[in-house]
């Protein structure tokens, strides 16, 4: 059903102004006026729609705000009155997907059941939230089988340990019983790391070495020393954080107190157990003869809807099945929280410049090709280009992942793709490009391009880098970012309409419309180069000092420091920091607060080598990193 446009739709450009030749330049000197007029009109139109985009009506365009859709509204309406094609997914111009995992949540209480049988015949159904909590780490299936207790779950091969809880058992096929964390775990001189806990008392450590060995699920219960700082605990269902692999079973923490029961009838005392564990380093593991454990689990991640909005200006002759695409994500941090950079701030963050600024540049450059092509007419030979609006960006590119596994127009006929990302800033006349080296061509064709456009241009030939392009660039497709740097404002409340550079806007538009239309018309496609490296958008400020960042985003909602989320390819991802975790320690540096993590950052340089020390449920881990600005 087609959409009904909220807005008027602008008047085309004078025909003075439309793009002359493949790169699409605005008329020469002689027609100054009417070139001014022209960018007069088009900077009118940009103020229209990014006022319109980044105002508080959009709540921010976060995914859990009514603004995404919004705005996805708005640009949908804008493909239309453009002309573009629209009918692309079911008849709309929204491909639809959900964004990444979010809250784990228990389905129905009848389909997460845990029960012992024990070899007097009696069945114990075990309660649900006050005895045992299915975890997320696990997979989602029901389990029957015997019962074992397999000490902490760990094998340990390396040449100082020889450890491994599962020697000479039966698990195939059987529930067996795990302790957390590790042995000797107050014993300085401990082979397992010291005092400090080592990769073995990971829970997915545990889940990955119960996985290999053919459980049929896994029951973790509290160590000792836990239990005595916290009786009785039960984690929440997403306790145990996310697996890293996908051999999983179901698991289930369990409390401490109704094992040491069990084994009390079968003769055994868990508290011996580990004392005798920890005095020796040898392994008590046993199977209780005739116990059996059933049950299922089934946890459902709550996923956000979202969508990216995608129109089509049909190409014409040899090249019509052949693409461009050019793109932007319209998604923001919406009041705050998630990815804000103002800790404790309930406020709408309008996001002029990320990434409103590129989304009116890709409308604007979708009117100019528009207008080229109804200028050139049906006869030249012609790809075909895609103008994408992307959501999930802020949520690590999950629109444009998205798209590129979900391709609607075939990824091995896009030739390349062009990313506009924070355009809004452009001062000094420095824009920064990135991915010049992704094509053998790119380099001459941007030289070509600022002849009379004249921008300072900083070139960076990294492919891979923190927007929606690094999707394209890893299916092995030729990309050009375009970027006007980081800023005070940025993912802050403050990213305000009335500081964007509308005339720099428009600059680049032009740019970028003269590249998209060069690429449609050249026969030859560009040549992909696979670039090593990953670009770094601090190296592209256009003013300040460089700064290191750990690469996180941090819950404001929350006291510490707690990552919400780790940005593909940044420090923390390299040094692995996960979701969750919070953020204890610097080397010797204590983190309180955002401010104060930041503050600690600055006294290092590129290249230092630090240890950063996170919470990660119950256990305390220690990550080295090397730093880079």
């Amino acid at each position: 059903m087609p959409f009904v446009p909220r807005f008027m739709i602008h008047a085309s450009f004078p025909m003075a102004s439309l793009f002359l030749g493949v790169f699409g330049h605005f008329a020469p000197a002689e027609d100054a006026p009417d070139k001014r007029a022209a960018s007069i009109a088009a900077e009118a139109r940009l103020l229209e729609d990014i006022k319109y985009l980044a105002s508080d009506e959009l709540q921010g365009r976060d995914a859990e705000t009514p603004g995404l859709k919004m705005g996805a509204d708005f640009i949908a309406n804008r493909w239309l009155a453009l002309g573009l094609k629209t009918d692309l997914f079911d008849g709309k111009p929204f491909q639809d997907f959900s964004l990444g995992a979010g809250t784990p949540k228990i389905t129905e209480p009848a389909r997460n059941t845990l029960s012992i049988t024990k070899p007097s015949g009696d069945k114990i159904a075990l309660g649900l939230g006050t005895q045992f909590q299915p975890l997320s780490i696990g997979s989602n299936s029901p389990f029957d089988g015997g019962l074992v207790f397999a000490g902490y779950g760990i094998t340990a091969d390396e040449e100082n340990l020889k450890y491994d809880d599962f020697a000479g058992l039966d698990v195939k096929g059987k529930v067996v019983i795990v302790v957390r964390k590790e042995p000797q775990q107050n014993d300085p001189k401990s082979p397992f790391d010291g005092t400090d806990p080592s990769q073995f008392a990971l829970y997915t450590a545990k889940q990955l070495n119960a996985a290999k060995h053919g459980v049929a699920a896994m029951i973790i219960i509290n160590d000792s020393v836990t239990e005595k700082a916290t009786p009785n605990l039960l984690l929440p269902v997403a306790g145990a954080g996310s697996a890293l692999t996908k051999d999983q079973v179901p698991t289930i923490f369990l409390q401490r107190s109704t094992v040491e029961g069990w084994l009390s009838e079968a003769g055994l005392s868990l508290a011996d157990i580990e004392t005798k564990i920890d005095q020796d380093l040898k392994p008590r593991s046993t199977e209780l003869p005739k116990w059996t454990a059933s049950g299922e689990v089934e946890i459902e991640i709550q996923r956000t809807p979202s969508m990216n909005v995608v129109g089509l200006l049909p190409g014409s002759g040899k090249l019509a099945n052949e693409y461009v695409v050019i793109g932007a994500h319209f998604d923001h941090v919406g009041m705050g929280g998630f990815g804000s950079l103002a800790p404790g701030t309930v406020a709408v963050h309008n996001g002029a410049d990320d990434n409103a600024s590129g989304t009116v540049a890709l409308m604007e450059t979708a009117k100019r090709l528009v207008d080229l092509a109804k200028a050139e007419g049906p006869n030249q030979d012609r790809r075909s280009l895609v103008f994408i609006a992307f959501s999930g960006e802020e949520r690590g590119l999950l629109g444009s992942d998205y798209y590129v596994k979900h391709p609607r127009f075939e990824l091995e006929n896009t030739v390349a793709m062009l990313n506009l990302d924070m355009v809004g800033r452009l001062t000094n006349n420095d824009l920064t490009i990135y991915g010049t080296g992704t094509a053998t061509e790119f380099d001459a064709m941007i030289t070509q391009a600022n002849d009379s456009l004249a921008f300072a241009i900083q070139r960076s030939p990294e492919g891979m880098g923190p927007s929606d392009h690094q999707s394209f660039f890893q299916k092995n497709i030729p990309v050009l970012h375009f970027f006007t740097g980081l800023h005070d404002d940025y993912h802050r409340p403050s990213d305000d309409f009335d500081k964007i550079n509308l005339s720099g806007i428009d600059r680049i538009t032009e740019m970028v419309a003269g590249l998209a239309n060069r690429l449609a018309v050249e026969p030859a496609k560009p040549t992909f180069v696979k670039v090593k490296g990953v670009a770094n958008p601090n190296a592209a400020r256009s003013s300040g000092p460089k700064r290191i960042r750990l690469g996180v985003r941090l819950k404001v909602d929350s006291e510490g420091v707690i990552v919400d989320r780790v940005m593909p390819s940044g420090i923390a991802k390299k040094a692995g920091i996960e979701p969750g975790d919070t953020v204890l320690k610097i080397n010797d540096d204590a983190t309180t607060s955002r401010a104060e993590l930041d503050r600690i950052l600055q006294k290092y340089k590129n290249g230092d080598n630090v240890v950063i020390l996170v919470q990660r449920g119950d256990e305390k881990i220690e990550l080295k990193a090397q730093l880079t600005d």
